[in-house]
């Protein structure tokens, strides 16, 4: 039975339920209705049959319905004389739906489903995707579809870096010069994003660079963002005026309504250039201020500190990249959510000890940029407490295997600095395998098993999403590395 990632249990009968054109799809509750259509267009993409949707489930052969007796993340998929699929939350119910896509079987006119009583919840809590939107603007048509890919694979999170030196994606009506032409959204778009992903059970977590990656946000307003030599480094904003701390807070106050459902809100964090900075003015008045140490890092860390309280003001939790060091007198809140990725600036086994939650976001094998990308076996012989850098200067170059921990929380991929044509072929064979590494994290089912179930999940996906092309990199399966 190919089904990815693995169910935790599945236990298979021996006759099969025949579906025609006249089965039809029900649920007693009125919050799955949006599922329901959902399930309907795509079962029709992946077999040509269009089930009618039925207002009595008892008469249905397919029924969803919601479970209160469940936890949120556990469904269970029980198929007899008809198809029943129990929900602890409509997220977990927009899951069971892709393993009934993955599960079902064309036969003609009709579509076969094995008897089985299924129950299944994922081990990791956060399964991510990252999509770089500000160095190669993407379509919604892609964004679109690369959320069908995550939602197909059971991630629950997308999170989307809207801004970055090459340009700001997010529209602003209070600062209209930040958005770069022919290189933005509407926040109409955005608000369709928002329904289209939680219809399928997917989470948007918007991210705001800074104060590192900024040079959009100076091109556009060097008034407000820009250090006083910010010709000479227009890579930092002013993390010294208070014109800046109240230009975020409006900023964010404009983009974080929008995507209500996530509980996150990304406020970057990493890699800030700081060259100049303690030559203006600004900044030397606001240390003093302030009483902070006369050191350009302490003011980073305070920086930090203070967006953390207003992204709280809008009622999510920050996250941010590794970025600040271990040591320091400011002390970076235990509320914020790490993203470890280079293991350079702050170790993942002293973030844990020090009491950060953390999201495992390893260059190797988690990153996708170009032609830097790892292969499936890499991927899959990885686990969710291991950080490894291909980078020699990353004491990660020697992996750091970490022991399990509830604070590492899941794990996420990352896409850069690609173009929008490579991405969907680049993570359609890629981004399943983290995630049967992080649904499944006790057990580990042989590698070419899996890669058998993989091809036939993918060659359904192709269907779903109409597009069948595939990274030359991964045909035929040599598992080179690059």
């Amino acid at each position: 039975m190919a089904i990815v990632p693995s169910p935790k249990e599945m236990v298979l009968g021996e006759k099969v339920l025949i579906l025609d054109a006249n089965s039809g799809i029900s649920s007693p509750d009125s919050e799955l209705e949006p599922l329901l259509s959902l399930f309907q267009s795509e079962l029709k993409a992946v077999s040509g049959l269009n089930l009618p949707i039925q207002s009595d489930a008892e008469e249905a052969t397919l029924a969803f319905q919601i479970d209160s007796t469940l936890d949120p993340d556990v469904y269970t998929i029980s198929i007899q004389n008809k198809i029943v699929v129990k929900a602890g939350s409509y997220s977990s119910a927009a899951t069971a739906r892709t393993t009934l896509l993955q599960m079902a079987q064309l036969d003609g006119r009709t579509l076969l489903f094995p008897q089985i009583n299924l129950t299944d919840r994922p081990d990791a809590e956060y399964r991510g995707l990252m999509i770089d939107l500000a160095r190669n603007w993407h379509s919604m048509e892609t964004i679109k579809k690369l959320i069908d890919l995550a939602s197909y694979y059971k991630t629950n999170y997308v999170h989307l870096h809207f801004t970055d030196d090459q340009s700001y994606t997010l529209p602003s009506k209070k600062y209209p010069k930040l958005p770069t032409p022919g290189r933005h959204y509407s926040f109409e778009e955005l608000e369709e994003l928002e329904t289209y992903s939680q219809k399928r059970g997917i989470t948007i977590i918007p991210e705001l660079e800074m104060p590192g990656h900024v040079k959009s946000y100076i091109d556009a307003y060097p008034e407000i963002f820009g250090i006083k030599d910010y010709k000479e480094n227009p890579y930092i904003v002013n993390m010294g005026k208070e014109e800046v701390y109240t230009a975020f807070a409006e900023l964010i106050s404009e983009i974080a309504p929008i995507f209500k459902a996530s509980p996150y809100f990304h406020i970057g964090g990493d890699e800030a250039r700081f060259t100049k900075v303690m030559n203006d003015p600004d900044a030397k008045k606001y240390i003093k201020k302030n009483k902070l140490p006369n050191d350009v890092h302490e003011l980073y860390r305070h920086f930090l500190a203070r967006m953390n309280e207003i992204v709280k003001k809008q009622g999510k939790q920050t996250c941010i990249w590794e970025g600040f060091s271990r040591e320091g007198e400011v002390k970076i809140p235990k509320d914020i959510i790490v993203f470890e990725f280079e293991s350079l600036y702050h170790l993942p086994d002293a973030l844990i000890e020090d009491g950060y939650t953390v999201v495992n976001t390893s260059w190797k094998p988690l990153y996708v940029v170009n032609e830097k990308k790892w292969e499936p076996n890499t991927i899959y012989n990885w686990n969710m407490w291991r950080f490894e850098n291909w980078w020699t200067q990353s004491p990660a170059i020697e992996p750091i295997q970490l022991e399990e921990t509830p604070l590492i929380i899941g794990a996420q991929m990352c896409t850069w600095e690609q173009v929008e044509g490579l991405e969907f072929k680049s993570l359609r064979k890629r981004l399943p395998v983290m995630n049967e590494r992080i649904w499944n994290t006790k057990s580990k089912r042989p590698y070419s098993k899996f890669m058998k179930h993989l091809d036939s999940t993918d060659a359904k996906l192709s269907m779903l999403v109409n597009d069948s092309k595939q990274d030359s990199l991964l045909i035929g399966h040599n598992h080179k590395e690059l």
